[in-house]
């Protein structure tokens, strides 16, 4: 539920709890535990909601109108701009009975493979919040800050991978085309950033440079593991 954003919690009829061991495997989100409500039914905990999505892993008459996760989280996330909105899951052993079903206006099943359908509650808890997380357009992926290279600086760079690769032999003259031309597909699977572009130019500045000294001084150079070489990054 922290991971998740989400911290109100209901415990509807609750077992006697090791308060100890429920805060160790809480860790950063005990405050969700300290702030939880407790109710004597389940018909209680869910009084005062607009809509109640039961999970349910059982088949059979009344379920048929189940959902996903991802189908039930719009119009959950739409229903909470109206009132309160209740997510229910039942106990680990045997989930929820047909009486607390039929308090639930909606019911979510996960969808698992054919040969054993039920889930962890946790893992399940944290399913259903996942797409209600990501339904909520709260989470915005980073993007990257540095901004494509250009023709012109690409172009740059295979010049100095070519010298690079001449240099040091892996490539011979009269082959050079067809060698740059598979180094540019593989350089052309993704959008390269002007700081990718820089490292590719500072790694064949490199190759050159080691290329061109004696070697014994390059033996020494690389001799050991803890002395990386270093290389520019400038243009």
């Amino acid at each position: 539920m922290a991971n998740m954003g989400i911290s109100d919690l209901v415990i509807a009829a609750p077992e006697p709890l090791d308060q100890d061991d429920v805060l160790r495997m809480a860790c950063a989100a005990a405050p969700v535990f300290h702030n939880r409500r407790e109710t004597a039914t389940l018909e209680e905990a869910v009084r005062d909601c607009i809509l109640v999505a039961g999970t349910s892993a059982r088949e059979g008459l009344y379920r048929s109108h189940s959902c996903t996760p991802r189908q039930a989280a719009p119009r959950m996330l739409k229903a909470t701009s109206q009132g309160n909105v209740a997510l229910v899951f039942g106990r680990e052993t045997h989930g929820l009975s047909n009486a607390e079903l039929a308090l639930c206006t909606d019911i979510i099943r996960i969808p698992t493979g054919t040969e054993v359908s039920s889930l962890n509650i946790s893992q399940a808890v944290m399913v259903c919040l996942y797409e209600l997380f990501v339904a909520s357009d709260e989470f915005e992926q980073p993007t990257e800050t540095s901004p494509p290279a250009t023709s012109e600086l690409r172009e740059r760079m295979l010049g100095i991978w070519r010298k690079a690769l001449l240099r040091i032999g892996f490539m011979e003259p009269e082959k050079t085309m067809h060698i740059m031309l598979g180094l540019r597909r593989i350089f052309s699977r993704g959008t390269l950033s002007v700081n990718d572009v820089r490292i590719l130019m500072g790694i064949g500045r490199q190759i050159i440079w080691s290329a061109s000294q004696p070697a014994s001084l390059t033996e020494e150079r690389y001799s050991s593991e803890d002395n990386e070489p270093e290389f520019n990054q400038s243009e």
